[in-house]
C-alpha cells in the first residue's frame, strides 16, 4: 500500500502545531498531558483539556510543566513568582527558569500555595459572591405546615477584609391564618491581621412574632480564625461578646451581655457532585446563664447548571428558656432551589 506522504506531512504538522498551542504537564510516571493550566489550589493542579474537560492533577505527582504564557505562583511566604517553566525534583525542590536559561532552585515544592491565584488574593479588589434560595418546607416542631421561605447571602472579600450580608425571611399562612412571621438580617465586617486570623463586628436584627419577639438587636465584636478558604473547602470559627436588646410583644423587655459563637463550614464531595454545609450561631446569656439559644442549618447542595443549585436542609433551633408557650426545640426539613455566583 503506497504511503501518502502529503497526508503524513499534514498530520505531523497539525499534531505539532496543536501541541505548540497547548501547555504541557509531565507526570512523575512519565505520562504527558496537554491542555491549558488553569490554576493550582490545595494539592490539585487544574488542567483544562479538549478531550476530558478540566482535570484535577495531584500536585505532588507533577514532574514539570511548560506553559505558553507565564503563570503566577504564590508561595506560602506571600512571595509571587512568574514563569513559564517549572521542574519539581525528587528532593522536594521546585526549579524555574526563563526561556533559554538553565534551571535554578527557587523554593520547596510544598510551599506553593496557588498557581494563577484569584486577583483578590493578590490584594487586587474584591471577590464578590452570593446566593439566594427558595424553600418548600415540611415543618415538624412547634407547628406542622407547608411553607415558602427565602434566605440569601452577599459577600465582598479582599485580602485584608470581608463584608457579609445575610437575610432570612419566613412569612407563611396555614388555612388562611398566619403561622410564621419571622425574619433575620445580619451585617458583619471582618479585618484580617494574618492570613488566617481576623477580628470583626456584627450587627443583626431579628423578629419572631410567634416566639413573642418583636425585635432582637445584637451588636457585638469577635475574634475569628479562617482555617480553610478554597473553592472546595471552607471553615471558619468565631467567638466574642455581644450586647443584646430584646423588645418583646407580651413579656418584659430584656437587655443583657452574651457570649456568642459562630461556625461556618462547607466542603465539596464526590468530585463536586454535592456540597455538604453546616453553620450555626449560638448566644449564651452571661447575666442569666441558664438561658442559651442556638440556630443551626445543615444540609447538602447539589449543583445543577448555570449557577443553579438544589438543596436538602435540616434546620435545628434551640432555646432552653422560651418566652412564649412553645417547645425548647424546633426542627425544620427543607428542599430548596437556589442560585449562587462568585
Amino acid at each position: 500500500m503506497p504511503i501518502n506522504y502529503k497526508k503524513l506531512i499534514l498530520f505531523v504538522c497539525l499534531f505539532f502545531s496543536t501541541a505548540s498551542l497547548a501547555d504541557s504537564v509531565i507526570m512523575k510516571d512519565g505520562s504527558v498531558l496537554m491542555g491549558e493550566i488553569v490554576k493550582k489550589e490545595n494539592n490539585s493542579l487544574m488542567l483544562k483539556t479538549t478531550y476530558a474537560g478540566t482535570l484535577k492533577i495531584k500536585w505532588d505527582q507533577v514532574r514539570s510543566f511548560e506553559s505558553k504564557e507565564p503563570v503566577s505562583i504564590l508561595l506560602k511566604s506571600e512571595r509571587l513568582v512568574s514563569t513559564r517553566y517549572v521542574n519539581n525534583t525528587d528532593k522536594g525542590i521546585s526549579r524555574i527558569k526563563e526561556n533559554g536559561e538553565n534551571w535554578k532552585s527557587e523554593f520547596k515544592t510544598d510551599n506553593v500555595s496557588y498557581i494563577n491565584p484569584d486577583p483578590w488574593r493578590l490584594n487586587k479588589g474584591y471577590k464578590v459572591s452570593g446566593n439566594i434560595h427558595f424553600a418548600l418546607e415540611s415543618d415538624h416542631g412547634n407547628t406542622v405546615e407547608q411553607d415558602i421561605d427565602i434566605d440569601g447571602k452577599l459577600e465582598f472579600r479582599s485580602l485584608t477584609d470581608r463584608y457579609t450580608l445575610t437575610g432570612i425571611l419566613e412569612n407563611d399562612t396555614d388555612d388562611g391564618k398566619q403561622s410564621e412571621d419571622n425574619w433575620l438580617f445580619t451585617g458583619k465586617y471582618d479585618r484580617f491581621t494574618t492570613k488566617h486570623r481576623y477580628y470583626g463586628a456584627v450587627l443583626s436584627f431579628e423578629r419572631d412574632r410567634f416566639d413573642d419577639l418583636d425585635l432582637r438587636t445584637i451588636l457585638g465584636a469577635y475574634a475569628g480564625r479562617q482555617y480553610y478558604e478554597t473553592d472546595d473547602l471552607n471553615l471558619r470559627l468565631e467567638t466574642g461578646l455581644s450586647q443584646v436588646h430584646e423588645t418583646n410583644i407580651k413579656a418584659d423587655n430584656d437587655k443583657y451581655l452574651s457570649f456568642n459563637w459562630f461556625v461556618d463550614y462547607d466542603q465539596y464531595l464526590f468530585n463536586k457532585f454535592t456540597q455538604f454545609y453546616h453553620k450555626h450561631n449560638g448566644l449564651w446569656n452571661l447575666e442569666n446563664t441558664k438561658r442559651m439559644t442556638l440556630a443551626s442549618r445543615t444540609g447538602f447542595r447539589f449543583p445543577l447548571k448555570s449557577g443553579f443549585v438544589a438543596s436538602a436542609e435540616l434546620e435545628f433551633d434551640y432555646d432552653n428558656d422560651p418566652k412564649a408557650d412553645i417547645g425548647k426545640t424546633d426542627t425544620t426539613y427543607r428542599v430548596k432551589l437556589g442560585y449562587q455566583f462568585e
